[in-house]
C-alpha cells in the first residue's frame, strides 16, 4: 500500500513538474509573441512617421516658395512663418516645422580660394570670428590654415597648416579631404580641433559653395549671431558694437541693405569695403526642422532647402534624427 502511495506521489510530482514546465513555455511564448507584436507596431509606426516626414518636407518647400513669392524682396525674423512653428494636424498624430535661416554662418569652404592654391581673404574673417569666440590669434590662424589645407587640392602645406604628412603619422592615420567639406562637422578631423574648440565653433560654421563667403541676411540676425556680424564688419568692430547694431534693427527689418549700411552704428564700426556684397535683406537657404508624432513614434527630420531667383526650391541635404 505504501508503495502504491509512493508511486501516486511520484506521478503527481511529475504531473506538477510537467504543468509548471508547460506553463513556463507558454508564458515565454506569449512574451515573445507580445514582444514581436510590439516591435511590429513600432516598426510600422516609425515607417509611417518617416513617410509623413517626407510629406512634411514637401509642405515646408511649398511654405518657403510661398514666403519667397510674397516677401517683396525682404525676409525678416519677425515674419510669422519664421517666428512661430508651422503646425500640421495629421491623422493619429501631428507635425511641426521650425524654419531658420541656414545662411547665418561662416562658410568653411571659403577658406580656400577657387583655384585652391592661395589663402582666401576669408581667413582674416575667420580669425576675427574665432577671436570673438575666445580663441587666440595664433590658434585661429593655425586652424584657418589647417582647414584651408584640408580643402585645397594640392599637397603644399601652409605655414601653420597640415597635409598628409601630419595626418598619416597619427595613431589612427588618415588623409586630408583635398576637396570642399560636405558638412561643417568635418572640421573634427582637422589638426588642432579638439572637443572644446569644436563645440565653440560648430554653431557658427557651415559648409557651402567652395570659395564663396556666406551672405548674411541682416534681418534674421539675433544677439547670438553678433560674433558673425562683428567678424564681417572688420577689424575695428567689437562684439558690443555688433550687438547694438542688431538690437537697433527696426521691427520688420530693413527694406534695403543700403539703409542698413548707412546706419550710424554700422558706420561707426568702420565696416570693410566689401560689406554690401556680403549682406542681404532676404534669405536663400533655410533649415526646415520637422517634428512628427504618430502613434508610438516620434521622429525628427531636418532639411536644408535652397530657393533660387524664380522661387523654385530644392533640398540640398536631409538629416533624419535629432540634430547634432
Amino acid at each position: 500500500m505504501r508503495r502504491v502511495e509512493k508511486q501516486r506521489g511520484a506521478a503527481l510530482l511529475i504531473v506538477l513538474l510537467l504543468a509548471a514546465t508547460l506553463s513556463f513555455i507558454a508564458l515565454a511564448s506569449m512574451e515573445k509573441t507580445s514582444l514581436s507584436a510590439a516591435r511590429a507596431v513600432n516598426v510600422n509606426a516609425r515607417s509611417e512617421a518617416l513617410w509623413r516626414a517626407f510629406a512634411t518636407e514637401t509642405l515646408a518647400r511649398k511654405a518657403i516658395k510661398m514666403a519667397f513669392a510674397t516677401s517683396e524682396g525682404k525676409m525678416s525674423i519677425d515674419d510669422p512663418w519664421v517666428s512661430e512653428p508651422l503646425n500640421i494636424p495629421l491623422d493619429d498624430g501631428a507635425a511641426q516645422i521650425f524654419f531658420i535661416d541656414a545662411g547665418l554662418c561662416f562658410n568653411v569652404n571659403s577658406l580656400a580660394s577657387d583655384d585652391g592654391n592661395e589663402v582666401s581673404p576669408s581667413v582674416e574673417e575667420f580669425v576675427r570670428l574665432a577671436g570673438h569666440l575666445g580663441l587666440s590669434e595664433f590658434e585661429a590662424i593655425a586652424l584657418g590654415e589647417a582647414i584651408a589645407d584640408w580643402i585645397d587640392g594640392d599637397r603644399n602645406r601652409r605655414p601653420q597648416g597640415a597635409e598628409d604628412e601630419y595626418y598619416t603619422t597619427l595613431p589612427s592615420p588618415y588623409r586630408t579631404g583635398n576637396r570642399p567639406m560636405a558638412a561643417a562637422s568635418e572640421i573634427r578631423a582637422v589638426k588642432g580641433v579638439n572637443r572644446e574648440i569644436y563645440a565653440l565653433l560648430k554653431p557658427y560654421l557651415c559648409a557651402g559653395e567652395a570659395g564663396a563667403p556666406s551672405v548674411l541676411n541682416v534681418n534674421m540676425l539675433t544677439e547670438f549671431h553678433a560674433p558673425l556680424l562683428a567678424a564681417l564688419l572688420g577689424e575695428n568692430a567689437t562684439m558690443q558694437a555688433a550687438t547694438d547694431i542688431i538690437a537697433a534693427r527696426p521691427v520688420g527689418g530693413y527694406n534695403d541693405k543700403t539703409i542698413f549700411i548707412s546706419e550710424s552704428l554700422v558706420q561707426a564700426a568702420n565696416p570693410s569695403e566689401n560689406l554690401e556684397s556680403r549682406i542681404s535683406v532676404t534669405s536663400r537657404r533655410f533649415h526646415a526642422r520637422a517634428e512628427i508624432v504618430y502613434d508610438t513614434a516620434i521622429l525628427q527630420m531636418t532639411s536644408d532647402i535652397a530657393v533660387n531667383d524664380s522661387g523654385e526650391t530644392r533640398v540640398i541635404t536631409r538629416r533624419i534624427g535629432a540634430e547634432e
